[in-house]
């Protein structure tokens, strides 16, 4: 029951501006978590994950509704009834059930021995801006197996959830998660969701439908080669905030769903070569999506000490055909104070249904700085040329740790 309290302040600017658009767009974001156990010496704890972000000359869009700018991801109160029984109040993503996400409400939990047991009340957040939603309300029960083992945590829980808009039941479903490193040099994670409720023909019906499913190995076969591979048939993640360019969310798109598989290779103590292929398939796909990717990196080049990693993606997918060709360096400059980092890209994408291509010269260029242990600063610049359109964008962090 000792106090301990950890937390970040993060202070960021955003900013695009190009040679073809009239108006550029400068974005500030402001962020703080925290992490505070046993407040006072006491049974109660508390964490909060929370950012606010606008657009420079925008005011407005704020005025209309803070939660345009405003998103809290994590705020949640916690008290240790004794060391079986806890209760949450707040927002708050339970680690047994993380497929459904934050939860606005009250979570309690029981454990005896291995054993975890849990109900759930409350509402989600609301899907177009991350607010509070009453409308949503949501309940459920979860169970659960917590085993550490020699080797590593073994995880198991089954959850039953009844979601609703308004008074009207949205969805009925179980989720089963399992993560599972018990065996050596073996990591296993599995989620799947069945739905057991659905409309029909303005009709509500009790079925069986699998939604949602994942799995994933990862296998060390020695300690210069692994492997991992994963089924992904989840559907699409909604990203609130990204930072992504246009070519990095077209592979992340092609790459997610589907089967994916990947071999790291260590044929010297410098060296790490990877080699990533993954397809996919969908009967609303007029062809297949198929990637491939491979990734070299050396980390001592000769002369200057610094990291060189050199990357090759093609991906094939239902509406154009891309390479992405990539080189970076990266070198602290001043050992645990200052480090830099240069990347380059070549974006080649040949779109199937017309005959338009995309032909992309990417750079960027960080720089890093550690005033103190607690105090971190971050500049990074990054310039796109395709034809006779030139794109840049400025990202500053000042990150205070405490």
């Amino acid at each position: 029951t000792k106090q301990d309290i950890q937390g970040r302040l993060s202070l960021s600017s955003y900013s695009n501006f190009s040679n073809t658009i009239a108006d550029d767009v400068t974005r500030f974001r402001y962020t703080f978590t925290m992490d505070a156990s046993n407040i006072g010496n006491s049974k109660l704890s508390a964490e909060t994950y929370i950012s606010f972000t606008h657009k420079l000359n925008e005011w407005n869009v704020v005025q209309e509704d803070i939660h345009n700018a405003l998103k809290v991801y994590s705020l949640a109160l916690k008290y240790d009834f004794s060391k079986s029984a806890i209760l949450w109040f707040g927002r708050k993503i339970n680690p047994n059930i993380a497929n459904v996400s934050a939860i606005d409400g009250v979570q309690f939990q029981y454990e005896i021995k291995n054993l975890v047991f849990g109900v759930v009340a409350g509402s989600r957040p609301d899907f177009q801006n991350y607010g509070y939603n009453p409308n949503l309300f949501e309940y459920g029960a979860y169970a659960g197996h917590n085993l550490l083992a020699t080797n590593g945590f073994v995880q198991t829980s089954l959850a039953y959830f009844e979601q609703r808009n308004n008074s009207n039941t949205d969805r009925r479903f179980v989720y089963f998660q399992h993560s599972n490193s018990y065996f050596k040099y073996l990591n296993i994670f599995s989620s799947i969701e069945l739905d057991l409720y659905k409309i029909e023909n303005g009709v509500p019906t009790n079925t069986i439908s699998l939604t949602s499913m994942y799995l994933s190995l990862n296998y060390r076969v020695s300690r210069r080669v692994s492997l991992f591979g994963s089924y992904d048939n989840r559907k699409n993640v909604i990203y609130y905030e990204t930072f992504r360019n246009y070519s990095e969310e077209v592979l992340n798109q092609a790459s997610r769903q589907g089967l994916r598989f990947r071999v790291n290779y260590r044929p010297v103590n410098n060296l790490m070569l990877a080699v990533n292929a993954g397809t996919r398939f969908m009967k609303a796909d007029p062809r297949p999506t198929r990637t491939l990717n491979g990734t070299a990196s050396y980390s001592s080049v000769p002369g200057i000490k610094a990291l060189l990693s050199l990357s090759a993606n093609l991906m094939q997918t239902s509406y154009l055909d891309g390479q992405v060709y990539g080189a970076s360096l990266s070198k602290d400059i001043v050992q645990g104070k200052i480090s830099t980092m240069f990347n380059y890209r070549f974006v080649n994408f040949q779109y199937t249904n017309v005959s338009t291509k995309l032909r992309q010269n990417i750079g960027e260029l960080d720089l890093t700085y550690q005033f103190n242990k607690k105090l971190f600063l971050s500049v990074n610049f990054e310039s796109t040329f395709q034809e006779k359109e030139k794109f840049n964008r400025l990202y500053l962090n000042l990150r205070w740790k405490f």
